[in-house]
């Protein structure tokens, strides 16, 4: 049986001593054997850190540019262009929007 409820939410959260302004989630699907929802992240959101995100899908609704901020201290930036398909195994980073237009993202884990 599939499970089909919205969710949105918008805060302000604390991460590592700093005000982040967290992205809108609507979350589609979810069930025990997927997730499927859309990030909706405007220029300068940063999201809470993500502690061992699992495999997933993601997808470009919006062209846009992200930093990921990995725990070692790396950063890695990453351009989307709309359709975009994009493959993501497990990692534990943080993401912050360092484009100037709102990015749109769809991910199915």
């Amino acid at each position: 049986m599939l499970v089909f409820f919205s969710k949105a939410a918008t805060a302000q959260q604390e991460v590592k001593g700093e005000k982040t302004n967290v992205p809108t989630i609507t979350v589609f699907v979810q069930n025990d054997r997927v997730k499927v929802y859309e990030g909706r992240f405007k220029p300068g959101d940063k999201s809470a850190g993500m502690a061992n995100r699992p495999t997933r899908v993601e997808f470009a609704i919006t062209d846009g540019q992200m930093r990921n901020y990995y725990p070692d201290g790396k950063t890695e930036e990453v351009m989307w262009k709309a359709g975009e398909v994009k493959w993501s195994e497990p990692a534990t980073y943080q993401q912050e929007n360092i484009g100037k237009t709102e990015l749109g993202s769809g991910l199915s884990n």
